[in-house]
């Protein structure tokens, strides 16, 4: 993000938001710096931490926000696309995510301001993580049990939704992103990238199985449809507490929420924990288990009475989106090593190391989609 636009902060917008943040009409904003937090690899997607000092009845208050910037080039215009960019604007606009079912919430959202070029602010409450970045499982299954409520709510007591920027065949948008890569990634494979990134060995199966992507997503079509977040990875999480003192899952980035199968929200906090929040792959089995017993507690708590193999089959056949992740984005890596250096600064490895880590969490996958065939099979 340029320096110009930040500019544009000046005390006068700042005011309200200062004290619709601390509840308080009377503070008086003194000072502020603007920090940026990350990036998102939508392109020109960034969030910064905007943060200060002010003055409220004789005393010094500390105050914090967290600005996202949306840009119209980081998605979509249409509001039925899959990666519409003013999706969460909407979500908060609409004041639904004001009302989510217990257990889950999003951070309160200030004030949303569309500025002349298009680029779109969304000032929001800055959330504290309340138990540190590196969660024991059982937290993890804390966490699922908060999402079986949120998505049972939406299976028993709650109509969905019918709002038009709502996703909708998120999954099978996100899948089909890769169909242009794919036929120019195979003649890649003769290029010594494109072996470390898909080994010989692996590639006739990764390849049957992106011919057979319908088949899974087919499968998730017929599953209870509910509103899932589809981004519920450890970065977007965060642990902390009601004002009652109970236990709540807070989660940013709504900007892909719309309908979608049971389950299918389980597999970006599993897969995604091992990719990149730590957890070892000598875990993985263990909180699978946890995250699926506490998810279905969840959806048993909100009133949903199914089938626990549907909710198995959510989560499995779900990996398809992991298997086929962005293949233009890595093609563009096999084929031009002058990217490296920013992939290699993005992942905290070098490149080698990032490809080797692919090839090792697809193989992974591929025993996940074979779970799912059979129990396609079973559940007919």
């Amino acid at each position: 993000m340029q320096a110009a636009p930040l500019a544009a902060i000046d005390r006068a917008t700042l005011t309200p938001l200062v004290r619709s943040a601390l509840g308080s009409e009377t503070v008086e904003v003194v000072d502020w710096e603007v920090e940026q937090l990350h990036g998102g690899i939508a392109v020109g997607t960034s969030v910064h931490r905007v943060s200060g000092q002010g003055h409220d009845q004789g005393q010094t208050v500390p105050w914090s926000l967290v600005l996202k910037i949306l840009r119209p080039e980081s998605g979509s215009a249409g509001t039925s696309a899959w990666d519409y960019f003013k999706r969460e604007v909407d979500a908060y606009q609409s004041g639904w995510l004001d009302d989510l079912p217990d257990g889950l919430a999003a951070p309160r959202c200030f004030g949303v301001l569309d500025h002349a070029d298009g680029t779109c602010w969304i000032w929001l409450e800055e959330i504290v993580e309340e138990i540190g970045s590196q969660w024991p499982l059982e937290h993890y299954g804390l966490v699922a049990r908060h999402v079986g409520h949120f998505n049972g709510a939406y299976l028993v007591d709650r109509p969905l939704p019918s709002w038009p920027w709502l996703s909708s065949n998120w999954l099978r948008h996100k899948v089909g992103q890769s169909a242009p890569a794919i036929e120019p990634l195979r003649n890649a494979l003769t290029l010594p990238w494109g072996r470390r990134w898909l080994p010989e060995e692996d590639s006739d199966q990764f390849f049957r199985l992106w011919a057979e992507r319908a088949f899974f997503l087919d499968a998730l079509d017929r599953l209870p449809q509910t509103i899932c977040h589809f981004d519920l990875f450890r970065r977007n999480l965060f642990a902390c507490k009601t004002a009652d003192g109970d236990d709540q899952t807070v989660a940013i980035d709504w900007a892909f929420v719309g309908r979608g199968p049971i389950g299918a929200d389980l597999n970006p906090l599993v897969w995604m924990g091992i990719a990149l929040a730590g957890v070892g792959w000598d875990q993985l089995r263990q909180m699978e288990e946890i995250v699926l017993e506490n998810y279905l507690e969840g959806l048993r708590e909100a009133g949903w009475q199914g089938d626990p193999q549907q909710v198995r089959l959510g989560y499995t056949a779900a990996s398809v989106r992991y298997l086929f992740p962005e293949i233009g984005r890595w093609l563009a890596l096999i084929l031009d090593e002058s990217l490296h250096a920013k992939e290699e600064q993005r992942q905290g490895l070098p490149m080698g190391g990032v490809f080797d880590a692919v090839a090792r969490m697809r193989r992974r996958l591929f025993i996940e989609l074979e779970k799912a065939r059979e129990l396609i099979g079973i559940l007919g």
